[in-house]
């Protein structure tokens, strides 16, 4: 096993209707997670393909929900690479170990309950981090991202992917009206933390949303 894991601190379950998609649990939670499933294969590749990773690299998502971004790095980074998902749900964290079993059972890939806050991970472990329409979701985002800083190698590359409606053709799609918002917060939090931008770019989802993307490199 490549990963330093401690066991997470036990957190109160989330509260509201913001919850069914943040910490999914339960039944609804298991339709949340199901939903994603089916939605977030374009926000997905839109992230990977900001991050770009090579062969044989070490990622960890950020909020991994149901697994299958962790499928489609693992096809990235190949046989020789190796990807962690972290969730502070313990339905999505679950659902998550079964979409990627065999590369868990082969050593190539990990998945936790855990809080980007706390991430349960040596310093330095990582050569890229992506978070698909979680960093909203996170409790404390200022302290996560310096923990995304400390498990990130030198160089070390992380993408933040969030969905945004299409300003062309508006929709109430959930969490799409104020993907931009959410993304200039991530954008500003970056900046004031020393990351360096590399890269801000959108990819269409469909008709009425866009992937919107912000790729930034470790602070020094």
């Amino acid at each position: 096993m490549r990963a330093s894991m401690t066991a997470p601190k036990h957190t109160e379950p989330c509260v509201g209707v913001d919850c069914i998609w943040g910490d999914p649990r339960g039944f609804t939670g298991g339709l949340a997670l199901g939903a994603m499933a089916l939605k977030n294969n374009r926000q997905n590749k839109a992230a990977l393909d900001t991050l770009n990773p090579a062969p044989g690299m070490s990622l960890i998502e950020l909020g991994c929900g149901p697994g299958m971004g962790l499928r489609a790095a693992l096809k990235r980074v190949g046989r020789n690479g190796f990807v962690a998902g972290i969730d502070q749900s313990p339905t999505a964290s679950h659902c998550a170990a079964h979409a990627v079993h065999g590369a868990v059972l082969q050593g190539r890939a990990v998945t936790m309950r855990a809080g980007v806050a706390d991430l349960p991970f040596r310093d330095m472990m990582f050569d890229g981090a992506f978070a698909v329409n979680s960093f909203k979701h996170w409790s404390d985002p200022a302290r996560g991202l310096r923990e995304v800083a400390r498990v990130l190698a030198p160089r070390g590359r992380f993408v933040i992917t969030q969905r945004a409606a299409n300003p062309e053709r508006p929709t109430k799609a959930y969490g799409a009206g104020r993907g931009m918002e959410h993304i200039a917060r991530a954008s500003a939090l970056l900046k004031a933390q020393g990351w360096r931008i590399i890269d801000e770019r959108c990819a269409p989802d469909g008709s009425r949303l866009l992937a919107v993307s912000i790729l930034a490199e470790r602070p020094d």
